[in-house]
């Protein structure tokens, strides 16, 4: 064990001091990592929080029932009471057309005025049941659509499971795909990353040659250099995740308080732990790779 700790004291020595005597190869590599991890962290940022938002989406699954301006008061509530009844129905939620044209207002503040340039609210009283989240919620949905269609008071049924369903395996594509481009690119990267380490290398040849002829083993000559490539890689996973942080708060303040609901989809959270952790795990494996593929014919 003092043999090995003896080893990783004099690798990380070696590879400190080369940062020290040769930054310009290991900035310029650290740079290339943390430019190519800044757009991996960008897209996780993105597919993390429109993930998370689906989520809440399903949390909060609810069926609009819009009603027919000419809806009679007794036969509207009536409906609100046999919907309210059925299986997987948490609550049933009146909107009249003052709530629903404040939601409206409250939503969309650019067209706030339109309602009032018309001169008259043109949004419907509407029903909002509220469905137990859970496997059996969708049935529950069609069984309240359903009923609902078979009232003379609904004018329009609108259930967005459907569109959630397109949205979830929308999102899985992207990370099917993001994952195929993300590895094509990386080892491309990895490839220039270690054509720059190769000057490094080139420039030690001589102590490298001296070492392998007093007997060093190879893995004695290539360990500062790996250490020195995951080194570059936590350096470049780092400044890609804090130029991220940076980016989207930017972005946030630039946008302001009504910066839209889009911005607010992609954008609304940090990027999470566990994704945090894989950018800087993938920087570190990708530096220590190339650092290989660099140092691999010192032997």
């Amino acid at each position: 064990m003092s043999a090995l700790l003896a080893h990783l004291r004099y690798f990380v020595s070696d590879a400190t001091d080369e940062w020290r005597h040769s930054p310009g190869p290991n900035v310029l590599a650290t740079a290339t990592l943390a430019a190519v991890l800044f757009v991996a962290a960008i897209n996780l940022l993105a597919l993390s929080n429109v993930s998370a938002q689906v989520g809440r989406w399903k949390q909060d699954l609810r069926v609009s029932v819009y009603l027919a301006d000419d809806a009679d008061p007794v036969a509207s509530e009536a409906l609100r009471t046999r919907l309210a009844s059925l299986p997987g129905v948490d609550r049933v939620d009146g909107v009249d057309k003052d709530e629903a044209l404040r939601r409206f207002r409250a939503s969309f503040p650019e067209l706030a005025d339109v309602p009032d340039d018309l001169g008259t609210n043109p949004l419907p009283a509407s029903l909002e049941v509220i469905l137990e989240p859970g496997p059996g919620a969708r049935p529950a949905a069609a069984a309240v659509a359903e009923a609902a269609r078979g009232s003379e008071v609904a004018d329009e049924v609108r259930f967005d499971q459907s569109f959630l369903d397109r949205l979830d395996a929308i999102l899985g594509i992207a990370r099917w795909t993001g994952a195929a481009l993300a590895l094509v690119v990386l080892t491309a990267v990895g490839l220039v990353v270690a054509g720059v380490l190769r000057l490094t290398v080139h420039a030690r040849r001589d102590e490298i040659e001296i070492m392998r002829l007093v007997g060093a083993s190879p893995l004695f000559v290539r360990g500062p250099f790996l250490v020195a490539g995951l080194a570059q890689g936590w350096a470049g996973g780092l400044l890609a995740l804090f130029a991220a942080e940076a980016v989207r708060r930017g972005a946030i303040a630039y946008a302001g308080p009504g910066g839209g609901h889009l911005l607010e989809l992609l954008a609304g959270r940090p990027l999470p732990l566990g994704p945090s952790l894989a950018v800087i795990a993938t920087g570190a494996v990708l530096g220590c790779a190339s650092a290989w593929f660099a140092v691999r014919e010192a032997r």
